[in-house]
């Protein structure tokens, strides 16, 4: 709620060596009987003594103080055999002080055991002295030094709570600082602190006992936050998250702060009959438990509802009832006969309301808090007028209200006609806009496809052109072969029949013989020009065994060529066949000139309507990125050949080094 209220709440309630706690799930029982039994079954009385302490404080804060005493005077038997146990003594022991509201004493004992604790650099001690500066800076609230609070927390509790590597503690100090900014309303600062207590407490270990209390604990003060800040779908979520864990803990203590919560929600978003019904279920748990501050706190956020459905009888008995309350602050003093001042002025009860905002004029004076007293001197006024002056005052008000509401009207057509004409040149904008937008389209669009059917235009011309150039190419190259080969060996053998048929005796065996050899060869070389023109193997057997012919006749004694095969089919078109064996053989060709090469591999493949061709040769290599700049057609054939199927070159070579060659075509 308010401040100190706020702050006298955590310090009450926030003592002992691990995750500290004033709420409770409820479920104690589990926790209390493991101390026990380590405290029965320890041999070590160091560990007895710590386990004491621990279970008095647990005692202390479930209100059962006769066995809080029995152990706490067991571990201050044990403590004085032990440094570190004795200076965590001076810290549990501080903890009755609380109880007589002796903080000024307390915060000495709490700096006592900080000065000792520093001696001692283990986990258990930063965790340790990280909660005692949290509580020394709740003191520090308490005396409205909320700048020393803050950079205790800051620059002291949150390094050490770090070096102990304790995720949870660091989450309820970041909780802790973001109160602050929430009481000096300081929303905004607040959102960041406990947007980083929730993403260290979703890390923190679920192994630990208060892990769930600190959890709900955290977002239940997220909600009230997000609220104010009116981020109200984040508050739900957080609300929802606090409710998956109190569902199961009906009788916990942490349920009135989890409906002032809620009911702030439903407040927030309009549901002011769900509200009253929260902040109900609230009091009657804070009743059950005892605890008349968290009571009068959800009292007291009750009167928002009430007033918003406009039950301001109801609103008015609940501040009275709170005003006779012998549990609550000069702070909730002010802030009740302040808001039973407002109340009577709705009523129309004006001198009750001079008679509560007086009041909380002269205990607003005593906190030294400076606010506006403009309502003060407006009631004053009101209250000492006479019946005509109210009367004249009235019709006053009610002629400026029709004034007013004439120039509002004024206003509001002028306005309408002007946001009417805006919005009708708006309209025609966007649909001149739309047309010019459909027309720019459609002219991309013609532009586009122009484009592409020019690209795809010059794309054939340069295949056609590839293709004549291959096919002149292949010509010479068989004129070449018809001249130097076939063509010399048989004019060398029509010389040699020339010379017998001239001769007047008979040809000798061995010019026979010789003229057969020439004969043959020019059949053989014949041969060997029409393979490399149409392979027969490849009409007649298929492509895989017309490539096996090809590798094979390749062959020399210093190249070996190795050829595999897998799943060629034979249904293969004729045309298609031949554009693949052309391409091997292109590649064959270009390894046997260029690459001095001892070894090439072939491997064809298909898989379905895709073939795969990879040539790998172990020679010199060349530069993949100069092959523009080579003045042969070999390698522009090849590519135009691949793109003529719809296909893809891979080239994977470098100086010095094998060259492979993987080809995939589409069939």
């Amino acid at each position: 709620m308010k401040k100190k209220l706020c702050f006298v709440l955590l310090l009450l309630f926030t003592y002992g060596l691990n995750a500290q706690r004033f709420f409770t799930l409820d479920n104690d029982g589990p926790y209390i009987d493991s101390l026990t039994q380590v405290i029965k079954s320890a041999k070590s009385d160091s560990i007895r003594g710590i386990t004491s302490f621990k279970l008095a404080d647990l005692f202390r804060r479930s209100k059962k103080n006769e066995l809080a005493d029995q152990y706490l005077l067991i571990a201050n038997k044990i403590a004085p055999k032990y440094p570190f146990l004795k200076t965590v003594a001076i810290y549990y022991n501080a903890a009755g002080l609380v109880g007589k509201g002796d903080f000024d004493n307390y915060a000495k004992q709490l700096n006592l055991a900080n000065t000792e604790l520093k001696k001692y650099k283990t986990k258990d001690s930063y965790v340790l002295q990280a909660f005692i500066l949290k509580n020394l800076s709740l003191v520090e609230v308490l005396h409205n030094n909320e700048v020393e609070a803050m950079r205790l927390l800051v620059n002291e509790a949150v390094p050490l709570a770090k070096k102990g590597g304790d995720l949870e503690v660091l989450s309820i100090l970041y909780k802790s600082i973001a109160v602050i900014f929430m009481n000096s309303n300081q929303r905004p600062k607040a959102n960041t602190y406990l947007k980083i207590a929730k993403e260290y407490i979703e890390k923190a270990s679920t192994s630990s006992y208060t892990y769930l209390e600190t959890k709900a604990d955290i977002y239940i003060t997220d909600v009230e936050n997000l609220c104010y800040l009116n981020m109200l779908a984040e508050a739900k979520k957080s609300l929802d998250k606090a409710y998956e864990i109190l569902k199961n803990y009906p009788n916990s203590n942490m349920n009135g702060s989890y409906y002032t919560a809620e009911g702030y929600y439903f407040y927030k978003v309009g549901q002011f009959n769900n509200s009253l019904k929260s902040y109900d279920k609230g009091i009657a748990n804070s009743n059950f438990h005892k605890d008349p501050l968290q009571a009068n706190r959800l009292k007291f956020s009750k009167y928002m509802p009430l007033k918003a459905l406009n039950r301001l009888e109801d609103a008015k008995n609940l501040l009275l009832d709170l005003l006779g309350s012998t549990t609550q602050f000069a702070l909730d003093q002010r802030n009740f006969t302040r808001e039973l001042a407002f109340i009577y002025e709705d009523l129309g009860d004006t001198k009750n309301a001079y008679k509560y905002l007086s009041r909380y004029n002269t205990i607003n004076d005593s906190l030294n808090v400076s606010e506006s007293q403009g309502k003060v001197a407006a009631l004053e006024a009101k209250f000492n007028k006479s019946e005509n002056e109210k009367k004249i005052s009235m019709l006053e008000a009610q002629r400026q209200r029709d004034k007013l509401v004439a120039e509002n009207n004024k206003l509001y057509y002028g306005l309408l006609a002007a946001i009417s004409v805006i919005l009708l040149l708006l309209v025609i904008f966007l649909w001149v806009n739309s047309k010019n937008q459909k027309k720019i389209a459609v002219q991309h669009a013609q532009n586009y496809a122009q484009n592409i059917e020019t690209l795809k235009t010059q794309k054939e011309m340069e295949v056609t052109q590839a293709m004549i150039r291959g096919e002149e190419d292949e010509r010479k190259r068989i004129a070449r072969d018809l001249h130097d080969g076939i063509g010399s060996m048989l004019s060398s053998l029509k010389i040699r029949f020339l010379k017998i048929s001239n001769s007047s005796e008979p040809a000798q065996p061995n010019e026979i013989e010789n003229m057969n050899t020439l004969l043959n060869n020019s059949i053989t070389e014949l041969r060997q020009i029409s393979f490399n023109l149409i392979p027969e193997t490849l009409l007649k057997l298929g492509l895989e065994h017309a490539l096996s012919d090809l590798c094979h006749l390749l062959v020399t004694d210093e190249v070996n060529i190795y050829f595999q095969a897998n799943k060629i089919q034979k249904d293969i078109p004729e045309s298609v066949q031949i554009m693949i064996y052309r391409i091997v053989q292109e590649l064959l060709n270009n390894a046997l000139k260029h690459s001095s090469c001892t070894e090439i591999l072939v491997d064809c493949s298909q898989n379905g309507s895709h073939f795969h061709i990879t040539v790998e040769d172990n020679g010199t290599g060349f530069d993949p990125t100069q092959a523009d700049n080579f003045t042969g057609q070999g390698l522009k054939n090849l590519k135009n050949r691949v793109e003529l199927l719809n296909g893809k070159m891979d080239i994977h070579s470098s100086q010095n080094s094998n060259t492979v060659f993987n080809i995939e075509l589409s069939i």
